[in-house]
């Protein structure tokens, strides 16, 4: 129990550490540079530092102690590639649905830049969103077959995955309780801002998913 409390403070204290780091003047300033020269590099390190941490905290919550899941380098390196894509994501719906959608919006009015947000939020998750979480579902089994010293077919990777719990839970209910409305508020935030922030919300995802987990083994 005394290592898990130590462990526990760790991962606030990195957490703490990287908010500081976005939250001191010289340090933002820092931040907001590199991402605005590097922003697939950075998308890249956002979601591979917070993103792994969220599926830890998961992990953590789910079994009552901290657990290193198997293959977790290779996992930290799909989450770094899943936030290039969101990273690239973001400009592309956020552009095309402000295209689109300003004409007929009145200018730099917030119920303007309100439904704007909504309905970029929308689109993405509705579409890219359940693409990609499909495809992180069947990244995360080839991985663990992998770890078992089994070269899994496309077949075997389809057939390992609860696609009745992806749809009903994660499509039924994280998109349109969760994310749609997470990602408006995002959308409404500085272009430097959102990729970290998005980031950040997979920590509470990891939250989320573990309650349901948890809820699950004890019904």
């Amino acid at each position: 129990m005394k290592r898990t409390w130590l462990t526990d403070l760790l991962w606030m204290l990195v957490l703490l550490l990287i908010t500081a780091f976005l939250v001191i003047p010289h340090t933002r300033q820092i931040f907001i540079q590199l991402t605005n020269n590097h922003p697939y590099g950075m998308g890249f390190i956002k979601f591979a530092i917070l993103a792994s941490m969220g599926e830890l905290l998961a992990l953590r919550l789910a079994a009552g102690a901290w657990e290193k899941p198997g293959g977790f380098v290779f996992k930290v390196i799909v989450w770094g590639v899943i936030g290039v894509l969101i990273t690239f994501m973001f400009s592309l719906y956020s552009a095309g649905v402000t295209a689109i959608l300003q004409p007929a919006t009145p200018p730099n009015g917030f119920l303007s830049a309100l439904l704007i947000a909504f309905l970029t939020s929308a689109t993405m998750n509705l579409t890219f969103g359940i693409v990609f979480m499909a495809a992180h579902r069947i990244s995360d089994a080839y991985i663990e077959l992998r770890l078992h010293h089994k070269k899994p077919s496309f077949h075997d990777l389809v057939q390992t995955i609860d696609w009745n719990a992806f749809i009903t839970f994660v499509v039924g209910k994280t998109i349109p309780l969760f994310w749609v409305p997470a990602h408006t508020i995002v959308f409404m935030l500085p272009n430097y801002l959102r990729v970290i922030v998005a980031a950040y919300l997979s920590i509470a995802l990891g939250m989320i998913l573990a309650y349901s987990k948890h809820r699950k083994g004890t019904a």
